[in-house]
């Protein structure tokens, strides 16, 4: 049961950190340009920063 528990939290961090990493792509975004500012930003900022874990986690192997 233990190893569920470790599976569901590291499952969650990744969750978090994806958020964490978009919020940062979002806020250089706005930035740069500050009429960009919107949900489809939004989403598309996470869909990068998860995208972007991915490739780090991931085996170049």
């Amino acid at each position: 049961m233990s190893h569920l528990i470790v599976e569901l939290l590291l499952r969650l961090l990744k969750v978090v950190l994806a958020s964490f990493v978009a919020f940062l792509i979002y806020m250089v975004a706005t930035a740069v340009e500050p009429t960009a500012a919107g949900v489809t930003l939004a989403v598309t900022s996470f869909a990068a920063a998860a995208g972007a874990l991915l490739l780090v986690e991931s085996s170049p192997l």
